[in-house]
């Protein structure tokens, strides 16, 4: 019994300690656009049902947007290949680099920003499609989207 109730403690504990309706999504890096802020920096996003908070791994607010305030919400792709070293010394092995990106463009009465975060791989869209639906439950029409992919330029002959 006393197991038990232990366990069910602990369980209750961890679903408490998730709010419901919000999304965490890790391996987050701001990368610009924020006035004051310079540097990347590596966190976490938060997406709740009134705004999406960038906070630091130590769980500190870095910054605060009210969905209310989206405009644009997408994602970029960029693929990368190898430099010509690693191609010499791995050959076919040396593969490309592929990173994605998550666009965020918001409007308050005071000014307008376009925030650029690089995510993990293989999360980009799914990051854009829970921020639209949430921006859509908020604002009853879904956000501007803006979806791109970048390759090197061919080479010149």
């Amino acid at each position: 019994m006393y197991r038990s109730s232990l366990l069910f403690l602990s369980v209750m504990a961890v679903a408490a300690s998730r709010a419901p309706g919000q999304d965490t999504f890790k391996d987050v890096e701001y990368v610009s656009g924020h006035a004051g802020m310079e540097d990347k920096l590596k966190g976490v996003f938060v997406l709740d049902a009134k705004e999406l908070r960038f906070q630091d791994r130590a769980g500190k607010l870095l910054i605060s947007i009210p969905l209310s305030e989206i405009t644009e919400v997408g994602n970029q792709t960029d693929i990368r290949d190898a430099s010509v070293g690693k191609k010499l010394l791995f050959g076919g092995l040396s593969g490309s680099r592929k990173q994605e990106f998550v666009q965020i463009t918001y409007e308050t009465p005071q000014a307008a920003e376009g925030l650029v975060f690089k995510v993990k791989q293989g999360t980009s869209t799914g990051i854009v499609a829970k921020l639209k639906f949430a921006v859509k439950q908020v604002q009853g029409k879904p956000p501007a989207t803006d979806t791109t992919k970048s390759h090197p330029a061919p080479p010149s002959r």
